[in-house]
């Protein structure tokens, strides 16, 4: 059986040239390994390198040498892009080209491929994402000895160490003495089947020229800058991958142009239930998010840049909302397979869908820049729209009308902190802090900046699930005094229950917080 797979339509050899010139580019690309085995060249994608790896549990001990070195490569060594060009069979065989996310690093560096060959657009764009993905993986390499007698690995075999974290493809075996191993991590890129509208993928076979896209229109809260309609956003998948334009009508006719879906987005499944978490913002050690991704892949980030905003996703929780999270840790355990660590849950005030955990299959959706708005304007916030996917090769498809209402969870106040309350004289005093949506991490303020035209909130006095009293106040104070409560209770309570909304403008009530106070 071969160990080479890719999708290459056609290549054109325009001059004489070495076999070596050749094949060099598709051996780059395509991410295929070439190795000398008992005087043969043995060529194998990098992507079989998903076999299971062999654990290396003795090494060589030579003197006055550490069992193994680890080492990585500076940043600036590696492109933050990748830009492929080649001949697209669905232009009339016109030069196109397909450029891979930019890598968050220091690094401008641009790596480019211009091919003679008839590539689809899917698998040209597939291939830049996958050497962008790779080259990074890369930059850790062990160095390590075996005995002499160890003569099962060859070049291209991948191992793992115990005490080290990731595989590794042997690339480099030098005979002595001992037998000097190099390797560089890899993390297998197998290509996700194809999937059908429902998110579930298809079963065997090639993929359908039909056009069933995976689409999430999402209700966003406000994570970063922008105008609050601007985080009803899309994100979409299809395979084979087409551009997807996206129109709306309030009925069911006349709709017009909103936006469009240039990349496939990084769109996943929940494969174990999340549960549900209890601090926000601060990067939880203990708990693990395991995930299926249907294109593309995750890497790990420092947690600096992980607290200035990099790795977000959104993950549909069980209430029905989206908890924004960010990951510090990510490991590829199985092809397209994800767990991720070092979690910050419940950004963005998404404390309610934190609370509520997210069940198996739960949709996830990678923040980047594939996840667009959907062009909304400020009268359309909160109306319910018909929306239509329709795609843009030779086989246009269309998917809809799908209802959807967005834009309001970015202007809905976030809930209060620091709930307080403390009998006195008077009564019950009751404090708590605003929070804010728009420009609220300003530490030299000496406070922040108010969202809403007033300062306004409720107070509810509960029993049970029961209100017993509802008050308005327009500052992050109320006193319950004993006439009250007498009048709600019929004596004064060792305990009290309270919840406490802020009052908007688009959205008239906040989310609550909640609190019980012993008194």
């Amino acid at each position: 059986m071969s160990e080479v797979t890719g999708d290459l339509a056609g290549y054109v050899q325009a001059e004489v040239t070495s076999a070596r010139a050749l094949l060099s580019p598709l051996l780059d690309v395509f991410r295929i390994d070439v190795v000398e085995d008992a005087g043969r060249l043995r060529f194998r994608s990098r992507g079989a390198a998903s076999m299971p790896a062999h654990a290396v549990e003795v090494l060589a001990d030579v003197e006055d040498a550490p069992l193994w070195t680890e080492t990585r490569g500076h940043d600036s060594d590696f492109a933050a892009e990748v830009v492929i060009g080649s001949y697209n069979p669905a232009l009339d065989y016109e030069q196109a080209s397909a450029r891979s996310r930019r890598t968050r690093t220091g690094s401008q560096r641009v790596l480019s491929y211009d091919l003679p060959a008839v590539l689809a657009e899917e698998t040209a764009l597939a291939a830049a994402e996958a050497a962008v993905r790779d080259q990074w993986i890369s930059r850790r390499s062990l160095s390590l000895a075996l005995s002499p007698a160890e003569i099962g690995l060859q070049p291209g075999d991948v191992i793992r160490l115990p005490e080290v974290a990731g595989t590794f493809i042997v690339s480099r075996l030098e005979e002595g003495d001992t037998r000097r191993i190099e390797a560089r991590q890899n993390a297998a890129w197998t290509p996700s089947a194809p999937i059908d509208d429902s998110g579930q993928p298809a079963g065997g076979g090639p993929a359908s020229d039909g056009f069933a896209p995976l689409l999430h229109l999402l209700d966003l809260p406000r994570f970063t800058s922008g105008a609050g309609e601007s985080f009803a956003r899309a994100a979409g998948l299809c395979r084979p991958w087409q551009r997807i334009l996206l129109s709306s009508s309030s009925t069911t006719e006349g709709y017009a142009l909103r936006a469009a879906l240039e990349r496939p987005a990084r769109i996943g499944r929940l494969t174990q239930a999340l549960a549900a978490g209890t601090v926000s913002g601060r990067f939880d050690r203990q708990s693990v998010l395991e995930l299926e991704l249907f294109f593309g892949g995750l890497s790990s980030a420092a947690a600096q840049a992980v607290l200035a905003g990099e790795n977000r996703l959104a993950l549909r929780a069980a209430n029905g909302a989206w908890e924004i999270l960010a990951f510090a840790e990510a490991e590829e355990i199985a092809p397209n397979r994800w767990r991720l660590g070092s979690l910050l849950r419940g950004l963005a005030g998404t404390e309610d869908a934190m609370a509520s955990g997210a069940m198996v299959a739960a949709p996830v959706v990678l923040l980047d820049e594939a996840v667009v708005p959907l062009g909304l304007t400020a009268e359309e916030r909160g109306r319910s729209l018909n929306w239509l996917a329709e795609g843009t090769t030779a086989s246009v498809g269309r998917v809809g009308p799908i209802a959807f209402a967005g834009g309001l969870r970015a202007q809905t106040p976030l809930a209060p902190v620091h709930l307080r309350a403390r009998r006195g004289d008077a009564g019950i005093a009751m404090s708590w802090v605003r929070r804010g949506r728009i420009e609220a991490d300003d530490w030299d303020a000496a406070e922040i900046a108010l969202d809403e035209a007033e300062e306004g909130y409720r107070i509810d006095i509960l029993d049970g699930s029961s209100v017993l009293r509802t008050a308005d106040v327009t500052a992050p104070r109320f006193l319950y005094d004993e006439a009250l409560e007498l009048a709600d209770f019929g004596e004064l309570q060792t305990s009290l229950a309270i919840r406490i909304r802020q009052k908007g403008r688009a959205v008239p009530l906040g989310l609550p917080a909640q609190a019980m106070f012993s008194l």
